[in-house]
């Protein structure tokens, strides 16, 4: 009889497989390299978490060109129609307030400026309404206060005397911030720490100063005037904050500021060292005010409750790439915060160079995950009609929506599509050995045909992003069979799995990838298939 044969032990299989889901949990420039989460990434440019993933950021469109400067501010107004036939938008330059309501190619000019120095048109606004009807103030740096009145739809440098319509008091050319204020306009007189308010429902009058400067420790000049609304809604808890240029926050409580028994300090806190450059640092967020500060962005419910620690600050997980950007542009105009509707973000402008476009630092609400913004040319934004507008260094007006970038006024068929790029956090996959990954499978989904992108792997902690990948761009005749901006699209996913190979070995793991996308295109995950060898 033939001996038995044992057995054979199945061979085990030499290729391994991983999951990736997409970091939804955003920028993380805090946690160590080797114990950072999968859910979180270390580059995410032009990315937003949304719905199943990361999607791409909204593109930009040409709303208004021929402005004859630096589109400095833009001043949305809402007016009294239902219908919103007496809405506006406004763009200042250094010359002056250009009406830029209706998308054209020849903007009008609504008023000219006194003083076109170096520093008009960089301003803030703040519309008020009284029983005389709706109005829209705006001061900057070099020329003062300005109205605007919807009943004349016309704007006026605000003069001083006692005349209608005239501030006495102060000179209004030495208003540099204004705000509203429990039904008064409250005004911040420039290089001093003196707010000026009027009469309760007032538009012009008599002025009276405030005295704020004694309460501030670190010194500087008075930078704004902010309404907080602690409770979440409108009454008697809203309280005026003042932040100085040394960093200080003083909040105000009460109705009338002539009097002490119904107007007085609340408490004196410290941002921790002064703020940015420009006055544009601070914004409303939900029922808080959210600070921009050297040290990150802080809610003031949490400064104000004590015991502060570093989560308190809404940008903790980038701390570091924070204070590194902060280092070095601290000083530079062009930051700002603003509340972004059909993101659902919360955008920060962050200057590159002085008179060039800002980068952006986006935080999701859903999740308060950061990413990274750029080729987006925004210089100055601000929120109308339910969309983000912004001016440009080269006389433009843009609106951020769609998901292409550049679409032109002149050649609505021109376009660029939006690149995105992404590096996942390193992972050693749950083992110490050396890894060869042999082939990844994004999973991507797109409203038009499969996106163009490029993957790879990256070991041993390099951050080399993928260069820019090439992709077809708008001109004339139609894009993917279909006519841009004119014809409609699906509206529905269709996925793209495609196999891509790899190269290189190493113990620690990520995975880059960049693309490009035409229509709402979201990254889901990447599967990685990979061998694993030895410990040396």
């Amino acid at each position: 009889m033939a001996p038995v044969s044992p057995k054979r032990l199945p061979t085990a299989p030499t290729i391994q497989t991983a999951h990736l889901p997409a970091p939804v949990g955003g920028l993380n420039t805090v946690s160590a390299g080797s114990a950072m989460p999968v859910s979180d990434c270390l580059q995410g440019f032009n990315l937003i978490a949304s719905e199943l993933g990361l999607r791409s950021r909204l593109g930009f469109r040409e709303w208004v060109t021929g402005l004859d400067g630096e589109a400095r501010s833009t001043l949305p107004f809402t007016g009294s129609a239902k219908s919103g036939a007496n809405d506006r938008l406004f763009q200042t330059t250094q010359t002056g307030i250009w009406d830029v309501s209706g998308s054209t190619t020849t903007p009008t000019q609504s008023l000219a400026f006194a003083t076109p120095t170096a520093d008009a048109g960089y301003g803030i606004s703040h519309a008020l309404v009284t029983s005389a009807g709706h109005f829209l103030f705006y001061a900057d740096e070099a020329n003062g206060l300005h109205r605007y009145s919807e009943a004349t739809d016309s704007w006026t440098a605000v003069a001083q005397g006692t005349g209608t319509g005239e501030i006495d008091g102060i000179n209004p050319a030495n208003i540099v911030f204004v705000t509203v204020f429990k039904g008064r306009v409250w005004m911040v007189e420039r290089d001093t720490a003196r707010a000026w308010y009027l009469p309760a429902g007032a538009i012009a009058g008599t002025a009276q100063p405030f005295e704020m400067g004694q309460q501030f420790r670190a010194g500087g000049p008075l930078v704004g005037l902010w309404n907080w609304t602690y409770d979440g809604g409108s009454g008697l808890d809203d309280s005026l904050v003042s932040i100085s240029g040394g960093g200080d926050v003083a909040i105000w409580k009460g109705t009338d500021p002539a009097s002490a028994s119904t107007f007085g300090l609340s408490g004196v806190w410290s941002l921790g060292g002064s703020p940015p450059a420009g006055r544009r640092i601070a914004t409303d967020y939900g029922g808080d005010v959210v600070i921009l500060s050297r040290l990150g962005l802080l809610p003031l419910s949490r400064l104000v409750a004590g015991e502060m620690d570093k989560d308190d600050y809404l940008s903790a997980k980038i701390g570091n790439l924070f204070n590194a950007l902060m280092l070095t542009r601290a000083g530079l105009p062009g930051w700002s915060i603003r509340l972004h509707p059909e993101d659902n973000a919360l955008l920060v402008t962050v200057p590159t160079y002085p008179n060039q476009p800002t980068e952006q630092l986006v935080m999701a609400l859903a999740g308060r995950a950061w990413f990274r913004y750029r080729d987006l040319p925004i210089y100055s934004c601000e929120v109308w009609a339910g969309k983000l507008y912004f001016g440009t260094v080269d006389g433009r007006v843009c609106v951020n929506d769609g998901y292409v970038d550049g679409v032109l006024l002149n050649d609505p068929a021109a376009f660029t599509p939006v690149q995105w790029s992404l590096l996942s956090a390193f992972t050693n996959l749950g083992s110490i050995r050396h890894k060869q990954v042999q082939l990844l499978r994004p999973t991507l989904l797109s409203e038009s045909s499969a996106p163009t992108y490029e993957v790879a792997p990256r070991y041993r902690f390099d951050f080399t992003e993928l260069s820019p990948v090439s992709a077809v761009t708008g001109g004339a005749g139609t894009w993917d069979g279909s006519t841009w901006d004119v014809d409609v699209w699906s509206g529905e996913y269709q996925s793209s799995q495609q196999l891509r190979g790899g190269t290189g070995v190493g113990i620690d793991v990520a995975v880059a990838i960049r693309g490009t996308a035409v229509a709402r295109t979201v990254f889901v995950g990447v599967d990685v298939l990979y061998t694993a060898g030895g410990l040396l």
